[in-house]
């Protein structure tokens, strides 16, 4: 075992299809927003629950109307480059 790699599995991300019932229009919402479905979201969906509240807290900031739109952008891009997402 001493000098071997290890590789942690990672979850891999349900597709629509392969989502629970529970959480395919909001991941079929999400794919015709944007395209496809993000990994974070397909990951979410193994547990519908935590799906609806990552959405829910993500348009938060928009629909609370406190900040203006062009500063929530700016964050949204802030927080992508912390965390290396590639745009």
């Amino acid at each position: 075992m001493l000098g071997e790699k290890t590789f942690m599995n990672r979850i891999q991300p349900l597709t629509v299809d392969e989502a629970p019932q529970a959480a395919r229009s909001l991941m079929k919402m999400l794919a015709d927003d944007r395209g496809r479905v993000r990994g974070s979201a397909g990951i979410q969906a193994y547990c519908p629950p935590v799906l609806a509240a990552s959405r829910a807290l993500a348009a938060a900031p928009a629909e609370s109307e406190v900040l203006p739109d062009e500063l929530i952008s700016l964050v949204c891009l802030r927080v992508a480059q912390i965390v290396t997402c590639p745009l």
